[in-house]
């Protein structure tokens, strides 16, 4: 079996890590490079960008809980657990890559829809993208004989969190 969200810890530190990392790069080199060595400043520097990062990235999770709930989904040899529920191959009828802009961050958050015959959809985000700029998640599943057949990009959207209030997530058990 293997995950195919990431944790919400894994995708806000790829997402906003980078920016802390920068801070604290520009910070120790300038303290190596100035005459005066003042640890203070580093360390206000060090609190501030833990403190950015923890702020940002508790309100970009809020966000995120408030407007969509996503899912947990494994891939197992031919089906997809989704939200603890064995849903086979034959259920699913499309995995889409999306991604998304909104007006708040610049930044587009990167989804991967799952509609199933009976009309459940199902979101979650999408793992770090890389340098080749690839779905990880569509990646794999293209590989996999029962599912590369049922997968597509979706174009960007910048309805933001809008774009997903027409699919209401619902849960079917699976018999």
């Amino acid at each position: 079996m293997k995950k195919l969200n990431p944790s919400y810890f894994e995708f806000f530190f790829f997402r906003y890590g980078f920016i802390v990392i920068f801070v604290q790069i520009v910070t120790i080199s300038l303290y190596f490079f100035t005459e005066e060595k003042e640890p203070a400043y580093l360390a206000c520097t060090s609190i501030l960008c833990f403190l950015f990062l923890v702020f940002v990235c508790l309100s970009d999770h809020r966000m995120l809980r408030k407007n969509l709930p996503l899912a947990n989904v494994f891939l197992a040899d031919d089906s997809l657990i989704i939200n603890k529920m064995l849903y086979p191959a034959e259920q699913i009828e499309e995995v889409a890559f999306m991604p998304v802009r909104h007006a708040l961050n610049k930044f587009p958050a990167y989804f991967v829809e799952i509609t199933t015959h009976d009309g459940a959809v199902f979101y979650f985000l999408e793992k770090n993208m890389g340098w080749n700029f690839e779905s990880p998640t569509i990646k794999l599943l293209n590989q996999h004989p029962l599912f590369s057949l049922k997968t597509k990009e979706k174009s960007e959207s910048s309805e933001g969190f809008s774009a997903f209030k027409n699919h209401k997530p619902k849960s079917h058990p699976v018999k």
